[in-house]
């Protein structure tokens, strides 16, 4: 690869990882009003989530700017790691003391989310680098969670279970976990071999 074709490359991830960022941003701002309104704790944990999330695709950006793939990767794993174990410890605590939620909020916001982070998804899922790779597959897992709580609102319009919203946001977490941490010791190794 000539040194010209990576500075374009480097030029493209960190303009992505930029866009991500701000996509996720807005969507944040959007999620916590939203999730208040709807009274839906999927929507409040995605919206913590996404506030981590949007803390570390800047810091991500900031380190792409500066070349440090594998410390954005690493801050991006700690960030997640966190705010899951809050996400999951609200929904438990749901579970235990079930709420009526608004499931055409949730319908809604489901479906603005999903076109934001559909977007994002787009914008980097031709990552060359683990840090952008890192930031594309945690919007996929975003999306998914998205496409989940979408299905989960249409449920809810036709039968009422309280506690079904926080089980599938305890399991869209779970996923995302486990994504984060297998890809970082993938990172991990892959760096160590260099």
């Amino acid at each position: 690869m000539k040194h010209s074709d990576l500075h374009v490359h480097e030029h493209t991830a960190e303009g992505n990882i930029l866009v991500a960022f701000l996509t996720n941003l807005v969507l944040t701002i959007i999620e916590f009003v939203g999730g208040i309104l709807s009274n839906s704790m999927s929507v409040v944990s995605d919206a913590i989530h996404d506030l981590g999330c949007t803390l570390t695709l800047g810091l991500a950006w900031g380190f792409e700017k500066k070349n440090h793939s594998l410390a954005g990767a690493i801050v991006n794993a700690v960030v997640l790691t966190v705010s899951s174990v809050v996400v999951i410890y609200e929904c438990v605590t749901r579970i235990l003391n079930p709420e009526e939620v608004s499931a055409k909020g949730m319908f809604w916001i489901a479906l603005i989310a999903l076109l934001f982070k559909g977007f994002a998804v787009w914008r980097t899922r031709r990552s060359k680098n683990i840090n952008e790779h890192l930031v594309s597959l945690h919007l996929l897992g975003d999306f998914l969670g998205w496409v989940i709580i979408l299905l989960n609102s249409i449920v809810l319009m036709f039968v009422s279970i309280p506690w079904l919203d926080s089980v599938l946001s305890i399991l869209i977490t779970l996923f995302i976990l486990y994504s984060v941490i297998y890809n970082l010791i993938v990172a991990l190794r892959n760096h160590t071999k260099e």
